[in-house]
């Protein structure tokens, strides 16, 4: 199942090195570990991808891509770990962050009202960067940590069922199929 998410993904790779601004990198994008799809590759990628994207800056794609690029690693997949942190999902996420920080720090409360703004990261991010970025980085590594071993889990349930599937449907067909009779052998 994971297996044929991902593949979807990398079929477009042709679509990918077509864009203008990856025009540049298209022989570096040749490689064909940046498109694998064998489960250590994936697990690793998407672990990266999610732990890029509790990195406070609206920079989550490219600085992935650019990671998975520097490791070798599936870059459709890291892109895809960055997406849980989103437009939507970004105010409650930073905020959860910023509390795990506080209380890890023992700091007084603070007020925190996040905004995706320059003037947002210049003054109100000063009183509290400290518990904030803590909360970031803390949150962000357990994040990847339970990613990576949830998707390496579930691909490899998906591939012992897939096999016990296909090891009861050889049984079946031994079993319909007729078995010849030592009689009618040719001798």
């Amino acid at each position: 199942m994971p297996r044929r998410i991902f593949k979807s993904l990398s079929r477009q790779r042709h679509r990918w090195k077509a864009l203008w601004f990856l025009r540049p990198a298209r022989l570096l994008l040749e490689n064909s570990a940046y498109w694998s799809l064998n489960r250590r590759n994936v697990t690793r990628a998407f672990a990266l991808g999610l732990l890029l994207a509790f990195v406070p800056l609206p920079v989550h794609t490219v600085l992935a891509a650019l990671l998975a690029l520097l490791l070798r690693l599936n870059i459709p997949a890291t892109v895809a770990g960055t997406l849980i942190v989103n437009p939507l999902t970004a105010v409650p996420i930073y905020i959860v962050c910023y509390r795990i920080g506080r209380t890890l720090l023992s700091a007084p409360p603070q007020p925190f009202h996040f905004e995706a703004s320059l003037h947002w990261l210049t003054t109100g991010l000063l009183p509290i960067w400290k518990p904030f970025l803590l909360g970031c980085l803390v949150v962000g590594t357990l994040t990847a940590v339970a990613g990576y071993i949830l998707l390496g889990g579930i691909w490899h349930l998906s591939l012992v069922l897939k096999y016990h599937s296909r090891k009861r449907e050889s049984a079946a067909k031994s079993v319909q199929s007729p078995t010849k009779s030592p009689d009618s052998q040719v001798r």
